[in-house]
């Protein structure tokens, strides 16, 4: 009743044919009322819903009123822009969808007048959500805690950082290299960027070092919580770069994260990237209601590379399909050992040891090997790390035994307290304060070192001038090989990464049994027959070419629901597409879609390109050498585009709505 006058006297003559006169909007409206709710009319118009129109009235019902833009982002990988349009037109030309406007947004709902025959479809929630079944062995997970204490360790207490500060390459060239040799199948680069995200890494000058705090924290949560806050990190680190993007918004990504892990958990299939796509989608925005962080989640595509490198699922292909495992997590107590002791300085971890054991022994040890086999070594410098983190001999020697099972030889013990006595030797103190014990104190009186000293705290005691690097090369001039850095702790980050809780998942939003796809639970064949009689009664009667062809459009997109629809009908011809020769027709299109501002579908060919698609707003055409050129924004932003009518192969304009929106 709120459309304007042309709009709703076309949508009248669209279902009613000839109107009489005089109009009356109200008696027109109960008419169309009478004749939707017709019982023949109904029983027409439920046998035409097929798999397609399936999908999208349980999206409208689950969305409740969505905005068509949501629609589309849910769709995205399963409809392309045009097709859904295409759909969603029919399927408001069938009088299934109305479109309204709330508070100055456009919105799409499902008629209540057919609540009766779309109540099966609209409750059909699962069949949004196919999975398939497996049909191999579960594929290897690639992520877990024992690599990812590994990656750890290998990306902190050293240069991995680039020097340069222009774009590129968070890592340096030599550390990728390597990293890709250890962890092959592992993003470094992201994954790096994702523990800075989580406050796990702090950059200094060129390297990355752990904040002992946030670390603590980390150590102390489950194993599948620990997970999905890494794909938080890495999701925001995708979108942001390295900017913080504040603990709400954290919060919020590992809450949508958690929601998702636990709609997909226990499932013995795998999950298309279409319906993945639309969890994450759902999930969105939900959490982006709930919570108001309205566009600042990281989209779909950011949350799934994400997943995937968190190791949360393991993408498989089969032909040129995509899908998704979801990877379970079962807490366990390991039991002992959980190393084993190959070599004096090495060892092996075994799969069932925990983070916070294997982190423990990364900070003070190198990876060597990481495989079917984990391996690490210990060495002088690995173990100064340890010492600058706040780990001493004594309690690097007791998680060596305490894990290997008391296994580890008498001969390492007797290096760490030597590099241990030596390392207290010789110490850098940020300040920057040197102290010299023993006999160690005639380095304050060599050339390099005394000109540093700008102040004697006590004895032994030094403030210098100079930056820690600085210090540390002169030392290393005057033949010192350890020196101390060690580095201050704070206290525990309270609630870093808190449990994210049980998610209050949208009702609906079940993961059917291996439901591959949307099968087609309406007659086919009924629907069929239906459009056969319809047919056969056109093909009897007198009219116009353009008149017959219009009408035997409207019996295939299903909108001829009576047959007196065909006896008593209003047609108004409307040429939507043209093709190549057909100058004067793609003119017309692109006068009437600017006229109207309606989207046009271009297909041309660039000559060593190929066959090149595009949607956009037409702005003009103008007249250039005899030849009409259309200027038209693409819908995807960037520059206008200029392409004479002569060189589009087709032109198509995509019709909105046939309740003038």
């Amino acid at each position: 009743m709120t459309l304007p006058d042309n709009t709703f006297f076309e949508l009248m003559r669209s279902v009613l044919g000839t109107i009489k006169t005089p109009f009356n909007k109200q008696t027109l409206l109960e008419e169309l009322s009478r004749f939707v709710a017709n019982p023949e009319i109904q029983e027409t118009m439920a046998a035409y819903i097929d798999g397609s129109d399936r999908r999208i009235i349980a999206a409208v019902a689950l969305l409740g009123e969505p905005e068509p833009g949501e629609l589309e982002s849910i769709f995205t990988g399963e409809f392309s822009y045009t097709e859904l349009q295409g759909m969603l037109l029919n399927l408001e030309e069938r009088l299934i969808l109305y479109r309204f406007r709330d508070q100055g947004k456009l919105h799409l709902a499902l008629n209540p007048r057919l609540e009766q025959i779309l109540a099966p479809a609209a409750a059909d929630t699962p069949v949004l959500f196919p999975s398939v079944p497996m049909e191999e062995a579960a594929p290897p997970d690639t992520m877990n805690d024992r690599t990812l204490a590994a990656l750890c360790g290998f990306l902190t207490g050293k240069e991995v950082l680039r020097a340069e500060e222009s774009e590129g390459p968070l890592l340096r060239r030599k550390v990728l290299e390597e990293g890709n040799r250890l962890f092959p199948g592992l993003d470094l680069e992201k994954i790096a960027g994702g523990c800075i995200t989580l406050g796990l890494f702090k950059p200094r000058k060129e390297s990355l070092e752990w904040e002992e705090p946030q670390l603590e924290a980390f150590k102390a949560i489950p194993s599948r919580l620990r997970f999905e806050y890494l794909a938080a990190g890495i999701a925001l680190f995708l979108r942001r770069g390295l900017a913080f993007p504040g603990r709400g918004i954290l919060k919020n990504t590992a809450r949508l994260i958690h929601a998702l892990v636990s709609r997909t958990e226990g499932s013995a299939g795998l999950f298309p990237e279409t319906t993945m796509i639309k969890f994450v989608e759902i999930l969105r925005r939900e959490e982006e209601q709930s919570w108001g962080f309205a566009g600042e989640l990281p989209a779909s595509s950011l949350l799934l590379q994400a997943l995937v490198m968190a190791g949360l699922f393991i993408p498989v292909k089969r032909g040129d399909t995509s899908l998704y495992f979801p990877v379970r997590y079962a807490e366990h107590t390991p039991a002992d050992p959980r190393i084993v002791m190959d070599s004096g300085f090495s060892f092996i971890l075994y799969p069932e040891i925990s983070f916070a054991d294997a982190v423990d022994l990364a900070a003070f040890s190198d990876l060597e090997e990481r495989g079917t086999t984990v391996r690490f070594v210990l060495s002088r410098e690995s173990v100064v790390r340890g010492f600058d983190r706040g780990y001493t001999a004594e309690r690097i020697w007791g998680l060596l035994k305490r894990l290997s099972g008391d296994r580890a030889e008498d001969a390492l013990k007797w290096n760490l307290d030597d590099w241990e006595k030596r390392y207290r030797e010789v110490s850098l103190v940020r300040g920057l304060v040197l102290i010299l014990e023993g006999d160690r104190s005639y380095l304050a009186q060599t050339g390099p070192i005394a000109a540093m000293i700008t102040r004697t705290l006590a004895p032994g005691v030094y403030l210098l001038s100079a930056d820690e690097e600085e210090a540390a090369a002169a030392l290393r001039g005057a033949g010192v090989d350890i020196v101390a850095r060690p580095r201050g702790g704070s206290a525990l980050v309270s609630g870093a990464f808190p449990p994210l809780g049980s998610p209050e998942i949208p009702a609906g939003l079940e993961v059917p049994p291996n439901r591959e796809g949307a099968a087609d639970q309406d007659a086919p064949d009924k629907a069929e027959q239906i459009k056969a009689k319809f047919r056969d009664i056109l093909r009897g009667m007198k009219m116009s070419r353009e008149e017959q062809e219009e009408m035997e459009g409207r019996i295939e997109r299903r909108v001829v629901v009576s047959e007196k629809q065909l006896l008593d009908t209003s047609l108004r011809y409307e040429k939507l597409e043209a093709r190549s020769l057909d100058y004067v027709g793609k003119t017309g299109i692109a006068r009437g879609a600017i006229a109207s501002g309606s989207i046009l579908e271009l297909t041309w060919t660039i000559p060593g390109s190929g066959e090149q698609k595009v949607l956009g707003v037409p702005e003009s055409l103008e007249k250039k050498g005899g030849e009409m050129i259309l200027v038209m924004r693409p819908r995807e932003g960037g520059e206008p585009l200029r392409i004479p009518l002569g060189k589009i192969s087709l032109l198509r304009r995509i019709k909105q709505s046939i309740f003038g929106e």
